[in-house]
């Protein structure tokens, strides 16, 4: 549904959920594991829906309440209202109201894949006394997008997104979608909705506009709060933009901090397989140090 309350015939129908967020707004989430155990959160990068976090949420269901969710705009969610910047603050801000609507008060995890590194920062820059701690996988940063180089590649990542929602319009990606390598080895529903994001221009427009209202020099940005929180990095390419005396101060400040290289992964391949299984048993490690 658009902001002026007009059915989205572009909008897919969602798989699982949807939860109010704001009036005449909603996020379709997923949610699974025992009720009352302790909740995780997972944010997808750029292109990114709940599936990118599936195989996160089977290895920790057993000892956790994870919820996957697609961004407003994005995946099956409602859009962005039309005045409003798709920037990291107000993601951090639907991830505060989508933990209100789902009764989640208490501190949790939060992980976050790819372009999501810069709503980590964003959100422990805001509101550190909400989180127990941090979980970047192969993340970006705010550190790295301000140097020059990072300004350059930003800009023109932009552009190639641009191109991309154009193809998508004109129909030229559905046709080839489903050939794309299937990397998070998705099955069934996951692997349906994953195959429909690479070939929307719904989508694809959604993460174009997420990423031209990065704004390099914002506020939430600028603070180092996420170093007095528990924090483990764990990186596998060059598009990682956290490094190891990040994970050293943290581990200073909370007594626990973690840095980790799966040189043998791509930017994909590190939310599948052992390493999602090292990732989640450092989740569960973080959980007993700031349960204690």
């Amino acid at each position: 549904m658009t902001d002026s309350g007009q059915i989205d015939k572009t909008q897919p129908e969602p798989s699982f959920d949807m939860i109010d967020v704001a009036p005449g707004r909603r996020l379709h989430y997923l949610i699974d594991g025992p009720e009352e155990a302790p909740f995780v959160l997972y944010d997808a990068g750029a292109f990114g829906i709940y599936a990118d976090g599936w195989w996160i949420k089977e290895n920790l269901k057993q000892d956790f309440r994870v919820c996957l969710y697609d961004r407003a705009g994005m995946g099956a969610s409602d859009a962005v209202p039309d005045d409003v910047s798709p920037n990291p603050k107000f993601h951090v801000e639907d991830m505060r109201r989508l933990c209100a609507a789902l009764g989640q008060s208490d501190p949790f995890i939060l992980l976050g894949h790819s372009m999501a590194g810069l709503r980590l920062q964003t959100y422990a820059n805001l509101y550190p006394e909400e989180l127990r701690g941090l979980v970047f996988i192969d993340a970006l940063s705010p550190q790295q997008l301000a140097k020059t180089q990072g300004r350059f590649l930003w800009s023109n990542y932009g552009f190639l997104l641009g191109t991309a929602v154009f193809g998508a319009k004109k129909g030229l990606a559905s046709p080839i979608a489903r050939y794309f390598p299937n990397n998070f080895k998705l099955q069934g529903q996951a692997r349906a909705d994953k195959i429909w994001s690479y070939g929307s221009d719904r989508h694809l427009g959604a993460t174009r506009d997420e990423v031209a209202a990065i704004d390099h020099d914002a506020n939430y940005f600028q603070g180092s709060g996420f170093e007095r929180l528990a924090i483990a990095i764990y990186a596998s390419t060059m598009l990682n933009g956290m490094n190891r005396a990040m994970a050293d101060r943290a581990s200073i400040s909370s007594g626990f901090g973690k840095y980790v290289e799966f040189p043998k992964d791509d930017h994909v391949t590190i939310l599948t397989g052992t390493s999602c299984d090292a990732i989640c048993e450092t989740v569960r490690a973080m959980h007993r140090h700031t349960a204690r």
